[in-house]
């Protein structure tokens, strides 16, 4: 029997998770991305206390997304790793310039007791061609006077209006006007759209984190210049060592300047593909003298971002440049201590010279001290013998014969000890 891993299902099950909505025209789409939401746990207690409000089923306790009906509208929750998502889809058709509000038709307490700080809100509102505004005039009435951006999308089975600017309620709004999508084409768009406004939104966060960490990074620049300066002149190993003792007071600077914001920078450029990736879904085909939102991204999105990747790269060259200060700090101070082993050597070899000779003279004194007692005690053991009645010579010719015998023989004795000593050592 073929054994299945236990995570097949699951990882197949990942892959279809989130799907776009199927939206047919006309309907009105309320979006809101909430940063920094309580754990998932709580959230789906909460998200149930509207489901039973609503008639809509509860949310089991595992999952990670949540899409329901309720009688006027269709539900949408999605938790993501640093953020939430609530969607509201309405069948109710509006006309002119009326500003849709979906959530308005929540529980108001719900809404306003929801956890979290919303990032990003938007509606769309998608209009057929007969209802859609038409004149520049009736836009302006819909966006408050705001410069236009719009495009063909889809192969221009659909337009899209927007000015990526906030109204009174906080909202950015969007008509899509259907030129012949399918609700298939009309649920991926209207993903697409929101997934756009979301990550671009998750992108620039990291963009103020970026601009308050400028004057940081300038003062440890300059900073590592002056230990550059530094290290030109120095001269004895006690300025080598208080300048090592700077260079990693700036290292633990840097280190934790990079540690601090690691993560928002790296979330940032993960969700700056996202975005890419989602505009460049939406196949935009120019209007004339209006702006597509790929324009809109390069003239506003990539200029912040491309500030926010400055930082990363300047905090990346000022770690490898208080690396490099530190190998070559390192390795003067190797070459120091070496210069100075090698001194240390030089005078312990001069020192063992001198003690060398002081050895030799020592010796050659207690031979001379050794002797001299030697023959003491031989005059003593001689003189009382009848040495000059049986040699015919007196005492001092023994004791002067002997003197050399004995003192050879004592240096013989010295050597062989000190030979001995040596080897032993």
């Amino acid at each position: 029997m073929i054994k299945f891993h236990e995570l097949k299902d699951s990882l197949i099950g990942e892959l279809h998770n989130r799907p776009f909505p199927l939206i047919t025209i006309p309907a009105q789409v309320s979006h809101m991305v909430l940063l920094n939401p309580v754990t998932r746990e709580k959230e789906i207690e909460y998200l149930n206390i509207l489901a039973k409000a609503s008639k809509m089923p509860s949310a089991s306790a595992d999952v990670t997304c949540y899409y329901e009906s309720a009688e006027d509208f269709d539900f949408r929750w999605e938790r993501h790793s640093e953020f939430s998502t609530y969607t509201l889809i309405s069948k109710k058709e509006i006309s002119g310039s009326e500003h849709f509000n979906g959530f308005m038709s929540l529980d108001q307490e719900w809404i306003s007791n929801l956890k979290g700080e919303v990032i990003s809100a938007n509606h769309i509102d998608l209009r057929l061609p007969q209802n859609a505004p038409k004149e520049e005039d009736e836009f302006n009435q819909y966006f408050d006077n705001e410069a236009l951006i719009g495009s063909h999308i889809y192969d221009g089975n659909a337009t899209v209006w927007t000015s990526v600017q906030s109204d009174q309620d906080g909202f950015s709004r969007v008509i899509l006007i259907d030129e012949g999508i399918d609700p298939n084409q009309a649920g991926r768009a209207v993903r697409n759209l929101l997934e756009l406004a979301t990550y671009r939104s998750m992108t620039l966060l990291a963009w103020p984190v970026a601009r308050s960490l400028l004057p940081e990074l300038g003062g440890l620049e300059k900073s590592l210049n002056k230990t550059g300066e530094k290290l030109k002149k120095l001269e004895t190993l006690e300025d080598e060592q208080n300048l090592m003792t700077e260079l990693i007071s700036e290292a633990s600077k840097v280190e934790k300047l990079i540690s601090d914001n690691s993560f928002r920078f790296s979330a940032m450029d993960a969700y700056f593909k996202i975005t890419e990736s989602r505009l460049e879904m939406l196949k935009e085909q120019k209007i004339p003298t209006i702006r597509t939102l790929k324009e809109f991204h390069l003239r506003r999105f990539i200029p912040a971002y491309d500030t926010c990747m400055s930082v990363v790269k300047r905090k990346k060259n000022l770690s490898d440049r208080v690396g490099r200060t530190s190998e070559l700090l390192h390795s003067r101070l190797q070459i120091s201590l070496e210069a100075q082993n090698q001194k240390l050597l030089a005078s312990m070899d001069s020192r063992s010279k001198v003690q060398l000779r002081l050895q030799q003279t020592v010796e050659g004194l207690s031979v001379v001290a050794i002797t001299y007692y030697s023959m003491g005690l031989i005059r003593f053991m001689v003189e009382p013998l009848p040495i000059e009645k049986y040699l015919g010579i007196g005492d001092s010719w023994v004791i002067g014969g002997l003197t050399p015998v004995i003192l050879f023989g004592v240096y013989a004795i010295v050597r062989r000890i000190r030979k001995t000593l040596d080897k032993s050592t």
